[in-house]
């Protein structure tokens, strides 16, 4: 059985490399926002942003961070994905500037 990696092209391996080294440089570059982020959310329970191409909303859901990115083209797919709650107030807020970062860079879509 062949692994995903093998199975991508040589475009797609460039654009996954490309959205990983976009995710880790939002990271560095927009800490200080995405932690003001965090913590409005954390403190509000949601919170919305928008791309180029999605409507992205941040909310809690089933006691995990949901993650839902609309397209703004008709007839397109909604992606989501999860993050489980930290216990701790700063992991949490560690986590959300993750799922910030990957959800901005085109991670999660």
């Amino acid at each position: 059985m062949k692994s995903d990696e093998e199975l991508l092209t040589p475009e797609q391996k460039q654009r996954e490399l490309d959205v990983i080294s976009e995710c880790f440089r939002l990271m560095q570059s927009e800490r200080s926002r995405y932690e003001k982020q965090a913590i409005a959310f954390i403190d509000s329970g949601h919170f919305s942003t928008e791309t180029n191409s999605y409507s992205i909303k941040f909310l809690i859901k089933n006691n995990q961070f949901a993650c839902i990115a609309t397209s703004k083209l008709p007839n397109a797919d909604s992606h989501s994905t999860f993050a489980p709650i930290p216990e701790s107030r700063d992991k949490q807020i560690e986590e959300l500037i993750e799922l910030f970062a990957q959800s901005e860079a085109g991670l999660i879509f």
